[in-house]
């Protein structure tokens, strides 16, 4: 089974968008059987209508998609109470959180009561990565250290810095840390992937496309042109994420 672990579906604060259509018409060209969905930041900047919205698309289609419910930390209390109604109402497998677009420090205090519930609950946490200053791989490597039964997703390899040095910091948060996954959009070397593939084991490598905003049709290319055997290609292509968010099917 293939499963994009990363997808945005809705109209974008930023512009960009993606219809339940259009990902159901480009899942089926990729050969994509389901895909995590996450709401984008809305005009309004209320999460609560966008987990309502993925909470149906997923009701809809059972066999296709899995949720993920989205908060802002800097909303406190109130997001908490967001994530027990993600889990508890929504029934949710995990939470996605994009320190950029919300404007904080993925390894500052404010995290620490969203990450106690992901504890709480044993669900995996999506962090969007590489965002200078926000949550860059280091940062990341940090919040995953306080919180090691929490498993963590980091997006786009973690980084999102084609300059290169920024791949030895995804590195160490990786080897650092064993409840930190690497999600492979936008990673821009292919060797970097086979190499964390070789030292880390396929199990902790995730394909994730991160569409809307980067295009499905490419990023499936990072999983399956990799070097890698085909049984390390079935892990990273579904068979690890399956596990991770505890995937009936």
């Amino acid at each position: 089974m293939v499963i994009d672990s990363h997808v945005h579906v809705g109209e974008s604060l930023f512009g960009y968008k993606l219809t339940v259509e259009e990902l159901l018409s480009c899942m089926k060209e990729c050969k994509i059987d389901k895909a995590i969905i996450s709401p984008v930041k809305p005009r309004n900047y209320h999460f609560e209508p966008e987990n309502d919205f993925i909470a149906n698309c997923v009701k809809e289609f059972p066999d296709k998609f899995i949720g993920f419910g989205r908060i802002d930390p800097w909303q406190k209390e109130k997001a908490l109470e967001e994530i027990d109604r993600c889990i508890k109402t929504l029934k949710f497998k995990g939470l996605f959180l994009h320190p950029w677009e919300e404007s904080f420090l993925v390894n500052g205090k404010l995290l620490y009561p969203v990450m106690e519930k992901a504890m709480e609950y044993n669900i995996p946490v999506m962090i969007s990565g590489g965002h200078v200053r926000v949550s860059e791989p280091l940062q990341i490597g940090d919040i995953a250290g306080e919180f090691p039964k929490v498993n963590i997703i980091a997006t786009s390899g973690g980084q999102i810095n084609i300059c290169g040095m920024a791949l030895y910091d995804a590195e160490n948060m990786l080897t650092e840390n064993k409840n930190v996954y690497l999600e492979t959009s936008g990673i821009y070397r292919q060797d970097f992937i086979e190499n964390m593939i070789r030292k880390l084991g396929s199990f902790r490598v995730l394909y994730g496309s991160n569409a809307p905003v980067m295009d499905i049709r490419y990023e499936i290319m990072r999983a399956t042109t990799a070097r890698i055997s085909d049984e390390e290609r079935e892990d990273i292509l579904g068979r690890s994420i399956s596990k991770l968010v505890k995937d009936e099917e």
